[in-house]
């Protein structure tokens, strides 16, 4: 049999294979202002196996103690150590080049400046102090002066680095504007594109793993194009979990760049042993009692229940599946797509994952 290229196998629980789970926040921990069903006994339960913790996130306005309190208001314990924001990142970006104490011009929130100020520089408040660099963060009061202070400090020689690029953020009313669309219309008005710190580039993991001294990381997400994209690029593996962004059948049509290394449902994936895939001589992909394909003249993914083969067609319902076949299905697109004959989301269907608990 052949192994799934991607996915990987643990047969003990991920906490105790992996030293350190460097952690999502919004939809991995919480949703909005409520934890997410079972977070918190997940990550008791992966500290008694001896997993410690690393909060790594992208919100580069907020303070680590205010990320750790709201962490404990939810019943998860955290020490404001234990977080990693991406203006920490910015932050230890610039001191591998510039000397402490050199003028840095900060553009965002509180987060940013208090971050730079503890990496030992001193702030500017506007161009006119001959910042050596400007860090752009989001904040909902950065405004036009902001930025156009940026455009004079970067036109005159100063380096550009972002927190993030994330183009939008969610909020109450939907999805408002982000980072990157902000950071967007400075690189417009200098034509100079920054080096960004955040997911998915891989120094905010870099990071998060030399302040935990970590030698076997795991990172932990619900989207694939920062989350996992990020852990991927930093060389690290990644668990995916369904309590946020990405859906099950993003997964199973993820480009390589963002696959995931691990699958779960939710935290509770963490102290939970994971198997693989593994290709039979018949093309069938199996995982316990599950088994997916890719089949057919017009390819379209067939999964095995009992002794019935069932057809997976997109224009259905969703279709419910255990977890184990679903690690199934993403091994059969995966291979069919670095095959060169990848599937379509118009030819895969909705997937709801269940799995006993």
């Amino acid at each position: 049999m052949t192994e799934a290229r991607g996915l990987l196998a643990s047969t003990e629980p991920l906490a105790a294979a992996y030293d350190v789970a460097l952690m999502d926040l919004d939809g991995v921990c919480y949703r909005g202002d409520q934890p997410v069903d079972g977070a918190d006994e997940a990550v008791a339960t992966a500290r008694e196996l001896g997993q410690r913790m690393m909060f790594v996130t992208n919100n580069a306005a907020r303070e680590p103690k205010t990320v750790a309190d709201q962490l404990v208001g939810l019943g998860i314990p955290a020490r404001t150590d234990e977080v990693m924001t991406s203006s920490q990142a910015a932050a230890a970006i610039l001191s591998q080049d510039l000397p402490r104490d050199s003028v840095v011009l900060p553009v965002g929130g509180a987060g940013l400046r208090s971050a730079l100020v503890e990496a030992g520089f001193r702030l500017a408040e506007s161009a006119a102090d001959d910042p050596s660099a400007v860090v752009q963060g989001f904040s909902p009061d950065v405004g036009w002066r902001d930025l156009t202070e940026a455009v004079y400090a970067i036109r005159a020689g100063a380096r550009f680095v972002a927190t993030n690029l994330d183009a939008t953020l969610p909020t109450e009313r939907g999805m408002a504007m982000g980072n990157g669309s902000l950071v967007a219309a400075v690189t417009n008005a200098t034509g100079v594109v920054p080096v960004s710190a955040g997911k998915p580039e891989p120094e905010i993991f870099h990071q998060a793993v030399a302040r935990a001294g970590s030698s076997r990381p795991l990172a932990v997400g619900d989207r694939l194009n920062t989350d996992l994209a990020g852990a991927r690029a930093a060389g690290i593996p990644g668990l995916h979990v369904l309590t946020g962004v990405s859906d099950a059948r993003d997964v199973v049509l993820a480009v390589p760049e963002e696959r995931p290394s691990f699958l779960a449902l939710d935290l509770r994936g963490l102290v939970e042993p994971h198997p693989a895939p593994l290709r039979d001589d018949d093309g069938w992909w199996r995982c316990g009692a599950a088994a997916a394909r890719i089949a057919g003249t017009e390819p379209h993914l067939e999964m095995r229940v009992g002794e019935r083969t069932i057809a997976l067609e997109a224009d259905s319902s969703p279709v419910t599946v255990s977890l184990d076949a679903w690690r199934c299905l993403a091994a059969a697109a995966w291979e069919a797509a670095d095959g060169g004959t990848g599937l379509t989301a118009e030819q895969v269907p909705a997937l709801e994952v269940v799995a006993p608990r």
